[in-house]
C-alpha cells in the first residue's frame, strides 16, 4: 500500500502549557477517594473523631517528652528533717534574732522564743485573739531585741525581749471606741531600731499614709535594766524557798514514771504567768512622731484666680518637681481630652475602660543613712549610722520631699545595702539603676530583660567577689560586688558591681521559666553563708542554691504526709547563723472524704527543724572561710595622707638608684644638646651672605 509522506516536515512535539492537569479529585491520585465521601452527619462526627484523637496524640507525646526530659535531670540529694517541733503547730511567721542565739515565732495566740541551737522554748506572750502574720526582729542593745509584729486584724505591736522575758512595749494602732478603725499594712523599723515606719489605712474611707515614728531606744534599754533589777531582787527569796522545797520533796516522794513532760510543761506555763504578773504594770516610754506622708494627688488644673498668683505658684524650673505646680487651668485640661478623644476615636476601643484609681495604693519606704546627695547629719560623725532620711515611692513620687530622683519608667521594686550607702531601683521596663548614695553619683544602669519586670532585688556578700586591686592610688576606693536581681518571668541575674561601675552583661543564674510552679515564690541570703541562697519553688520544693552558678546543691524532702503550708508565701526560716533551716507543714487532706469528715477542723501543721551543717552538700561552704568586706568604702583625709606618706615611705629606698640613673641620662642628654649647638653653628658658617651688589641688576632695582 503506498504511504505519501511529506518532504521537509519536521515532528514538534506538544507543548507542555497545552497538557491537560491531573483533576485534583481524581481517585487515581489520591487513593482515600477510592470510597465514597459520608453523608451529613456522619462526615462531621468523623471529623470530630479524627480531631480528637490527633489532640489526645498531641498530649501522649508531650507527657512522653516530659517524662524524657524528667529521666534526664540530675537531681539534687534529699535531706529530711531531724527533729519536729509540734508545739508550734500554728505558726503564723518567724524570723531570726540576727546574731543566731534565738528565733522568734508568731503564732495564733502570740509570740514564742526558743533557742535556735536546742530549739527549747525560752519564753512566750499570749494573748487571745492574736494571729501573727508578720515578725522581725531588730538587736537594739547587747542581748536586747527589738520585735515588730502585725497580725490577721491589721494591729500591730512592739515588744522587747530581755533577760529570757518578753515586754510589751506599744500596741500601734489599739481601736478605741468612738473613732474608726485603723490598720497598718506595713510596719518597718530601721536596723538599728532609731525610728518605725508605719503604713495605716483607713477601709472605710480607703485612705492611707505613712508615719515616721522616733523610738526611744536608749530609754527603753534603761527602763528594762531597771525592771530586771527589781525582779532580780524579787526572785531571790523565791529561789530560796523552791530549793528548800525541792530538796524535802526528793526525800520524801519518789518521782513517777512518765509525768517529766507534764512537769515541763507545768513550769513553762507557771513561769509564763509570772512574768505576765511582773510586767502586767510596767510602762514604757512613748515614741515620738516625726512626721506623716499622705500619697500624691491626682494632677488637677490650676484653681488659682488671677495669672499673677499662678505664676507665684509655678516651679522655677532649677530642680525637679512632681509636676502638681503649673499653669494649665481645668477647662484647658478637658478641652485637650475632649480633642485627644475625638482624634483617636476609632482607637478608644481598645483602650482600657476602668478610670477609676484606687486609693489604696503599695508604700515602699527605707531608712537612709546620711550622705552626700542629703548631706544632713555629716557634720557629726558619731552620727553616720543613725537614719537621717527616708526614701518613698508610691504609684508617684511625693509631693513635698526634700529631692526627687526622677526615673524613665515607673519603680516595681528597691533595695538598699546594710549601710545604707548604696541603692538599687528596678524599673517595669526591665533596667536597674545603682545610686551610690553617699558620694552622690550614680553607678550605672544596665539592661537585665526587655520583657519581663525587675520584681526583686538584692544586695550579696562582696567577701564573695574578687576585688579589684588598683595601683594607684594606695588606698581602697570602692569595693566590688554582686548585684541578685529576680525578674517576673522566673529568670535571675547576677550582676557585677566593680569599682568603674556595672558589668555589661548580666550572668543568667536560671532562664525563664515557663511552668507557673517553677517560679520563684521566695528568695533570700544566708546569714553567715554568703556563697549560698534560699529559694521556694511555687511547687512548695524548698531549695539551697550556689549563688555564683545558680546551681541546686539540696532540697528538703518533707514526709508524705504532710505539705508545705501556701507555697506561694512559705513560712520559712533559717537561724542560728546558716546552720539550721526551720520550715512549717500541714497534713496533707484525703483524697476521698466522706460526708461525716466535711465538718473536720483545718489540717494540723509543725515546724520541721532541718541541720544544715550535716549535710554533706554543704560541707565544702561551712568549712570555707570569708573574710568580711564592707560594702562601702569611706576614706578619709588622715587616712589618705598617711596611705601616700607610707608609700612614699617605702619608695625612698628606690630614690637614690633613681636619682643616680636620671643623673647618668643628664650626662647624655648634654653632650645632645652640645652636638645640636655644634652642627647649627657650622651650618651657620657655611651659609652665603648675599649683599645688594651680589644680587644682579634688575628692572626692580631704580
Amino acid at each position: 500500500m503506498p504511504v505519501y509522506i511529506r518532504k521537509n516536515v519536521n515532528f514538534t512535539p506538544p507543548s507542555l502549557d497545552k497538557i491537560p492537569l491531573e483533576d485534583e479529585d481524581d481517585y487515581i491520585t489520591d487513593p482515600d477517594q477510592l470510597k465514597d465521601p459520608l453523608p451529613q452527619p456522619y462526615r462531621m462526627i468523623d471529623k470530630v473523631l479524627g480531631q480528637l484523637v490527633e489532640d489526645v496524640w498531641n498530649i501522649v507525646e508531650s507527657r512522653e517528652n516530659e517524662r524524657l526530659e524528667e529521666s534526664r535531670k540530675v537531681r539534687p540529694p534529699r535531706h529530711e528533717n531531724t527533729k519536729s517541733l509540734e508545739y508550734l503547730r500554728k505558726c503564723g511567721c518567724m524570723t531570726d534574732s540576727g546574731d543566731g542565739l534565738y528565733m522568734f515565732i508568731g503564732h495564733s495566740k502570740g509570740i514564742i522564743v526558743i533557742d535556735a541551737n536546742t530549739q527549747e522554748k525560752v519564753t512566750l506572750w499570749e494573748e487571745d485573739r492574736v494571729d501573727l502574720q508578720y515578725i522581725r526582729a531588730h538587736i537594739i542593745a547587747p542581748n536586747v531585741y527589738l520585735l515588730v509584729s502585725i497580725d490577721d486584724m491589721g494591729f500591730s505591736r512592739l515588744h522587747a525581749f530581755s533577760g529570757d522575758k518578753l515586754y510589751l512595749l506599744k500596741h500601734l494602732n489599739e481601736h478605741q471606741e468612738g473613732t474608726d478603725k485603723m490598720i497598718i499594712s506595713k510596719c518597718k523599723a530601721s536596723k538599728e531600731g532609731d525610728y518605725l515606719g508605719v503604713v495605716f489605712e483607713n477601709p472605710e474611707s480607703r485612705d492611707i499614709w505613712l508615719e515616721i515614728h522616733k523610738l526611744p531606744r536608749e530609754n527603753w534599754v534603761t527602763e528594762l535594766d531597771n525592771i530586771k533589777a527589781k525582779l532580780q531582787k524579787k526572785e531571790e527569796p523565791k529561789q530560796e524557798v523552791k530549793e528548800v522545797k525541792e530538796e524535802e520533796s526528793t526525800e520524801t516522794a519518789e518521782p513517777a514514771e512518765g509525768t517529766d513532760g507534764e512537769k515541763s510543761e507545768s513550769q513553762s506555763q507557771i513561769q509564763q504567768t509570772q512574768s505576765n504578773e511582773d510586767t502586767a504594770g510596767v510602762k514604757f516610754s512613748q515614741p515620738s512622731l516625726v512626721f506623716k506622708l499622705k500619697p500624691p494627688p491626682q494632677v488637677s488644673g490650676n484653681l488659682a484666680s488671677s495669672v499673677y498668683s499662678t505664676c507665684q505658684k509655678v516651679d522655677t524650673g532649677e530642680v525637679i518637681g512632681t509636676g502638681q505646680n503649673h499653669v494649665l487651668s481645668t477647662t484647658q485640661i478637658e478641652l485637650r481630652k475632649e480633642v485627644f478623644d475625638h482624634l483617636h476615636e476609632n482607637l478608644l476601643e481598645y483602650a482600657s475602660k476602668d478610670d477609676t484609681v484606687d486609693n489604696i495604693q503599695d508604700v515602699n519606704f527605707h531608712f537612709l543613712n546620711a550622705g552626700k546627695m542629703i548631706p544632713l547629719g555629716l557634720e557629726n560623725p558619731a552620727n553616720l549610722t543613725i537614719p537621717t532620711t527616708v526614701a518613698v515611692w508610691w504609684k508617684d513620687n511625693e509631693t513635698k520631699p526634700d529631692m526627687v530622683w526622677p526615673f524613665t519608667a515607673k519603680i516595681t521594686s528597691s533595695a538598699v545595702s546594710d549601710e545604707t550607702s548604696l541603692m538599687i531601683i528596678g524599673l517595669v521596663d526591665g533596667n536597674i539603676v545603682l545610686w551610690d548614695r553617699y558620694l552622690g553619683i550614680q553607678r550605672g544602669v544596665i539592661n537585665i530583660s526587655d520583657n519581663s519586670c525587675i520584681e526583686k532585688l538584692l544586695f550579696l556578700d562582696p567577701s564573695i567577689c574578687p576585688q579589684e586591686m588598683t595601683e594607684y592610688p594606695p588606698y581602697s576606693t570602692r569595693t566590688t560586688s554582686y548585684l541578685l536581681v529576680q525578674c517576673r518571668n522566673g529568670a535571675m541575674y547576677a550582676v557585677l558591681m566593680g569599682a568603674g561601675g556595672t558589668q555589661a552583661e548580666p550572668i543568667c543564674l536560671s532562664p525563664q521559666i515557663e511552668e507557673s510552679g517553677e517560679i520563684f515564690s521566695k528568695v533570700e541570703t544566708i546569714r553567715g553563708l554568703p556563697d549560698l541562697i534560699l529559694t521556694v519553688l511555687q511547687n512548695g520544693n524548698v531549695q539551697i542554691r550556689d549563688v555564683l552558678q545558680g546551681k541546686v546543691l539540696c532540697e528538703m524532702k518533707v514526709p508524705d504526709t504532710h505539705e508545705i503550708m501556701s507555697p506561694w508565701d512559705p513560712v520559712v526560716a533559717i537561724g542560728n547563723t546558716g546552720q539550721t533551716l526551720y520550715l512549717r507543714v500541714i497534713e496533707r487532706e484525703p483524697a476521698e472524704t466522706d460526708e461525716t469528715t466535711t465538718d473536720a477542723s483545718t489540717p494540723q501543721g509543725t515546724v520541721l527543724v532541718y541541720p544544715l551543717n550535716t549535710f554533706n552538700t554543704l560541707e565544702t561552704f561551712f568549712n570555707r572561710k570569708r573574710d568580711s568586706i564592707p560594702l562601702s568604702v569611706h576614706t578619709t583625709v588622715d587616712k589618705r595622707v598617711d596611705a601616700l606618706m607610707k608609700e612614699r615611705i617605702a619608695m625612698q629606698a628606690l630614690r637614690k638608684d633613681r636619682m643616680q640613673e636620671r643623673w647618668n641620662c643628664f650626662k647624655e642628654e648634654i653632650w645632645t644638646i652640645l652636638q645640636y649647638k655644634e652642627q647649627a653653628a657650622r651650618k651657620a658658617e657655611e651659609r652665603d651672605v648675599y649683599s645688594p651688589g651680589s644680587l644682579g641688576w634688575t628692572p626692580l632695582f631704580k
